[in-house]
């Protein structure tokens, strides 16, 4: 019985992320975790996401780059085996630059920068939706999304503790929520739908 029940399960999320349409370079993947630093992350930005990726390709194959650790690519599978709650948005603003360019952009200015502990957006380490907007932001013309003020006011003692010091309050940042508030970008798949 046990067995049958994993096997529905499995067959289940197999044609969930079936029915996702092709993903393509440029793609964000927007990711809805349940740590508990996640669910502060989420509380703070009053959404259901915490973490991200963007889809790029190496010419061969298709990758999803993140900031967590440090600066690195995954195989698409691998970085949706994180959760099954997940959206993908889609640029609708031309990002012709960013197919052509964004590998060795990536491999030269990005991979393995370490990650941003801190949430300072003026240092050399990288959170990952702060990765996410630099990395595109340097190839493509974004019309409606830029960085804004930061507020850690909802979970203020967590954000102490997390630091160990005062958090980077009204600092400019930006936020997985971001991405999914963004006119630049529509919405292509939500696997909780």
């Amino acid at each position: 019985m046990k067995r049958l029940l994993l096997t529905i399960s499995f067959v289940l999320s197999i044609n969930a992320l079936s029915a996702m349409p092709k993903l393509k370079v440029g793609d964000i993947i927007l990711l809805d975790l349940d740590c508990y630093s996640c669910q502060v992350i989420e509380d703070e930005t009053n959404s259901r996401f915490s973490h991200s990726g963007v889809v790029i390709s190496d010419g061969r194959e298709l990758y999803v780059a993140q900031s967590l650790s440090n600066v690195h690519h995954l195989k698409v599978n691998d970085f949706l085996r994180m959760t099954k709650k997940f959206i993908v948005k889609r640029p609708v603003v031309n990002i012709d630059r960013f197919k052509k360019y964004h590998w060795q952009v990536y491999k030269r200015n990005y991979y393995q920068l370490p990650f941003d502990y801190l949430y300072l957006w003026d240092d050399e380490s990288l959170y990952c939706s702060e990765f996410i907007y630099k990395f595109m932001n340097a190839l493509i013309d974004f019309k409606n999304f830029e960085v804004a003020p930061m507020d850690f006011s909802n979970n203020w003692n967590y954000w102490e503790d997390h630091f160990g010091t005062t958090p980077p309050q009204d600092m400019p940042g930006i936020s997985p929520e971001d991405f999914n508030k963004s006119k630049d970008f529509k919405l292509i798949y939500d696997s909780v739908k």
